[in-house]
């Protein structure tokens, strides 16, 4: 009887103790991982996009704000700055940058974020309570208030708004 205990714990080891790796958790290179940058550390990765990929030498900035100074002191030339602009694009499109905002440039983030913090404040001057826009939200926001659009109209045409 033992020698059948034994037998069949001998065949039942084997069977489970088998060399393929078949429903086996591995760590192999085979799997494709995906990471997730965090939106503080987009100005990062594009400085080292643009220096590895590009062939640039910029600092590691401190934030965006940081970052636009010094891609802006960057160009000598219309052309120089035509391809900085591009070079920018790739490097944002190839990391997926910036791409829930309306348009991926920083710059021009940057450029609409001014335009609307100058619209705000001439605004406030002809007696509208507006908010400053914020970098997240670049937009004007005339939600909170109590004049009709008739009444805005004007105000934002006298402030250099255009549709």
């Amino acid at each position: 009887m033992k020698k059948i205990y034994l037998i069949i714990f001998t065949l039942l080891f084997s069977l489970c103790s088998t060399s393929n790796d078949e429903g086996v958790a591995s760590l192999s290179s085979d799997t494709t991982t995906t990471s997730v940058i965090a939106e503080e550390d987009y100005p990062i990765v594009l400085t080292q996009c643009l220096n590895e990929e590009m062939g640039y030498n910029i600092a590691t900035p401190f934030d965006i704000e940081d970052l636009k100074t010094t891609i802006s002191q960057l160009s000598n030339s219309k052309d120089e700055e035509k391809q900085l602009r591009e070079d920018v694009d790739y490097c944002i499109s190839k990391y997926n940058l910036w791409s829930d905002a309306s348009s991926l440039n920083p710059e021009e983030l940057a450029k609409i974020y001014d335009e609307n913090l100058e619209l705000a404040k001439c605004l406030r001057e002809k007696g509208l309570n507006v908010p400053d826009p914020s970098q997240q939200e670049p937009k004007v926001d005339l939600s909170g208030l109590k004049e009709s659009k008739d009444d805005i109209m004007p105000l934002l045409q006298e402030c250099g708004w255009q549709k």
